[in-house]
């Protein structure tokens, strides 16, 4: 049994290397085939990296001293607003919009580091 496997196994890489061959005699490029090709690597246009800087800059700043503490507050304020007038439901929105906004910022510490790590230099091998 277990030769009657190999053997079919073998056999079925023979018939795949005779299609791969077959097609690359029609003038197609099986996708296993590494054409040589080299590095891209996308840079920003003269003279833009300075402002994509200063707004992303800005846009930190924004999220670490305006809506984050905004997203806190709001949410310590449905809390005491669900207390003070007996709203439970909004006390609950309250105390999930807190684990909400303090995911949001353990997301803002993670991700850049999770993204660096996948993109790495930026340049892309064609």
């Amino acid at each position: 049994m277990l030769t009657l496997a190999l053997l079919m196994t073998r056999f079925n890489l023979f018939v795949l290397q005779a299609g791969d061959r077959v097609w690359e005699m029609t003038g197609f490029v099986s996708a296993d085939a590494d054409p040589p090709r080299g590095k891209v690597c996308p840079m920003a246009p003269t003279g833009a990296q300075p402002l994509v800087d200063q707004f992303l800059g800005w846009f930190a700043w924004f999220l670490v001293w305006v809506a984050f503490p905004a997203g806190i507050l709001a949410a310590v304020g449905m809390v005491l607003f669900g207390k003070i007038f007996s709203m439970p439901h909004v006390g609950k929105a309250g105390l999930i919009g807190l684990f909400v906004v303090l995911g949001a910022g353990l997301l803002y510490l993670v991700v850049p580091g999770i993204l660096a790590g996948f993109l790495g230099d930026g340049c892309v091998t064609r």
